[in-house]
Formats: C-alpha cells, structure tokens, sequence
C-alpha cells in the first residue's frame, strides 16, 4: 500500500471518529431548564421542567409535581409519568425538578444540607453516614425557596392549575416531604414520601407529628407512603410508627395510602414515586 493510500484511509478514519464525537446527547423531549438562586440560603438550583404532550396544543391548566433528587431521579420520574398519562392511568402533568450545580459530590452535600430539618454535627453521626450527611438543617430555608421563589417562577411561567400541587420524595427526600407537611400544609395538597428516613434526629418527624396534632386535629392532605420490604429495620420501624401515627390521629380531611412494598429494597422502589405513588394521589 503506498503512502498516499495510507494517509488518505488516515484521514477516513479521523474523519469517522470525529464524527462519532460529534454525535449529540441524548436529551427529553419538552424539557426545559432554568436556574434560580435563592435568597434563603444563598444556593443555585438548575430547575427541571418536563411539559405533557398536549401542552402546547393546548389552552388547559395542568397540575404540577415537585419532585426532589431531579440531579438522580428526573429521566425515571417524568418519563414514566408520560407513558402512564398515555395510557390514561395518569393526567397529565407538568414536573418540576429541583436539581443541584456541580457533580455527584455537591449533590450529596445539597440534599443532606436542604432535606433535614434539624442540624446535626457530622461528628455525631454514626461513622458509615458522615460521607452521605456531610451537611444538615437547612429544610426550613429550602421551603421558603419553594414556596416563595420557586413557585411564584413556575406559575407565571407555566399553564398552572392552581392550587393543584404535589410534592415527591425518596429517602431524604421522603424526610423533607414530611417536614413540609407539619410545617407548612398549605403549601402542598399531594405528598408522595418513598422509604422516608424518619428516623433523623431520634425521629424528629415523629415528635413534630405529635407538635401538629397537639395544636391542629385537621389535616387536608392525600399522602401515599410506603417502604421496602428488603429495607432496614431502622427505616421500615420508623415508618411504621409514622403511618401508625397518622392512622391513630384520624385527622380532619386526610386520606392516608401507606403500604409496605415487597421485594423492594431502598432503590428498586424509586419507581414507586410515579408507578404507586402519583397514581394513587390522583385517583383520591
């Protein structure tokens, strides 16, 4: 083979791998991101918007979900929420998710800093956790961001159907979900809180729970909760006594869907939040 045939298949081959380079990523469709930074607590949150199929075809109002982990769960969330409403066992819906700047690691110290609701020194937790809780009690900050930032944003941005919120949660998300629900219940009418870590604080949420309860006996909410059956008794007891809770009160107005998932450990229920969790907050 000569040189000149060799520097020409050279040039075909460098040719092919710049072209596959220059392959885009996959992306979602009617997706949008947008970036506000909070006042609160002084952070940037990339924020996720998924639209329904119908939506710009449309002149209807549609109901929005909040979901938390977007930076992990948004691909699995929105796009399964978008088969279900293709087959009619869901409405149709926007999905906003709050997401985090930087990589894995900022996306650990952030949710562990905005989802609890009380601080606690890393020095103080138990040796395997200080890793995944690098940070702590910044939920009241990270729900005034939601309330009265994040929401106001999406609702002049967006064909909204008022006073038609959910918020979705996994893990310490699930913690948040709950903090959001004592604290501020107005905020919210739909909670979908997945293997919820209740357990923070020597079961804060319990205690805040029982602070409610003391002072209000009506609770307008649909809640659907539920943990693995492969999980750990820390959170599987916890979340019991949660929903036992719950249950005992009777509150005024509240419709409560707890089950225990079997065979799900604490990641292969992440799907629950849409395939449990949404459908069953909107047939209520």
């Amino acid at each position: 083979m000569t040189g000149k045939k060799i520097l020409i298949l050279l040039l075909i081959y460098a040719s092919f791998i710049f072209a596959q380079n220059q392959i885009p990523p996959v992306t979602l469709n009617r997706t949008a991101v947008h970036k506000l930074t909070s006042s609160y607590n002084n952070a940037a949150y990339p924020i996720f918007v998924s639209l329904p199929s119908s939506y710009n075809s449309s002149d209807q109002n549609y109901p929005v979900v909040y979901m938390l982990d977007a930076y992990s769960s948004f691909g699995i969330v929105t796009q399964t929420a978008k088969l279900l409403a293709f087959n009619n066992e869901l409405p149709e819906l926007i999905i906003v998710g709050i997401s985090s700047e930087g990589g894995s690691k900022e996306f650990i110290y952030n949710r562990a800093r905005d989802y609890t609701p009380t601080y606690i020194p890393v020095e103080n937790l138990p040796e395997n956790s200080r890793l995944m809780l690098p940070a702590s009690g910044g939920a009241a900050k990270f729900l005034d961001f939601i309330e009265k930032e994040l929401i106001p944003y999406i609702e002049s941005e967006y064909k909204i159907k008022k006073g038609d919120r959910t918020l979705i949660g996994h893990s310490l998300g699930g913690l948040f979900a709950a903090f959001a629900l004592f604290e501020n219940p107005n905020v919210f009418q739909r909670y979908v809180m997945i293997s919820p870590a209740l357990f923070w604080d020597n079961n804060y949420i319990l205690k805040q729970e029982v602070n409610f309860y003391e002072r209000e006996k009506s609770l307008s909410a649909i809640i659907y909760t539920s943990v693995g059956s492969l999980e750990s008794n820390l959170f599987v007891e916890t979340w019991k006594n949660f929903t036992g809770a719950l249950t005992r009160h009777n509150y005024a107005g509240l419709k409560l869907i707890a089950e225990i998932a079997e065979n799900e450990t604490h990641y292969t229920i992440i799907p629950h939040l849409v395939t449990r969790g949404l459908i069953s907050v909107f047939k209520h």
